[in-house]
Order: structure tokens, then C-alpha cells, then sequence
């Protein structure tokens, strides 16, 4: 395994206020693993790992929330989970369902 520089992920031009702040830029990895991988911290304090694959022309994205039914309130049980179901609402997937 060896580390990696993304140089070739640049960020946009933002102000100082909106601008990401990039905590590695090197990840260890297996030698074939020829995608580079970011970790930024945006202004919100969400962190976000960033993956370049330069053989797809696709893209992607994931949402990892650290939380679930152990974290429901006493006199709140499954509110994890109702919360999971409201994420997808939205979705183009779900609105086919519902319909």
C-alpha cells in the first residue's frame, strides 16, 4: 500500500468563508488502485471524502450519518429510522413508488 497526492482535484475558487479546507490529500492504498482520494472539512464542519476515478465518466454520491437507534431518545423510539425514510422522500425513486 502507498500513499497518493491528489493534485489533479482541484477546488473552486470560493471566498475564505465558503471555501473548503482540505485535511489530506494522500490516503494509503493498494498499488493498483490507480483513483487519487481527498478529505475536505467544508464550512459547515461536515466532512467529506472526495474519490477520482479517472477511468469512469460517471459520478457519484454517498451519505454517511453516524447515528442510528441507539441514539433515539428514551420517549422517542424509532425516530432513527422515520428519519432514514424522510432522506429518500425526495428521490426520484421513492416519488415513482408513491405514485
Amino acid at each position: 500500500m502507498v500513499g497518493t497526492s491528489a493534485a489533479n482535484m482541484s477546488l473552486p475558487e470560493r471566498s475564505a468563508s465558503t471555501r473548503a479546507s482540505v485535511l489530506t490529500d494522500g490516503m494509503e492504498k493498494p498499488l493498483l488502485d490507480n483513483r487519487t482520494y481527498r478529505v475536505v472539512r467544508l464550512p459547515n464542519d461536515l466532512e467529506a471524502l472526495l474519490i477520482h476515478d479517472p477511468d469512469t465518466d460517471k459520478a457519484s454520491a454517498a451519505m454517511d450519518v453516524n447515528i442510528g437507534s441507539f441514539s433515539d431518545a428514551d420517549d422517542m423510539p424509532g425516530m432513527a429510522h422515520a428519519v432514514e425514510h424522510l432522506l429518500f422522500m425526495g428521490t426520484e425513486k421513492v416519488r415513482q413508488q408513491v405514485q
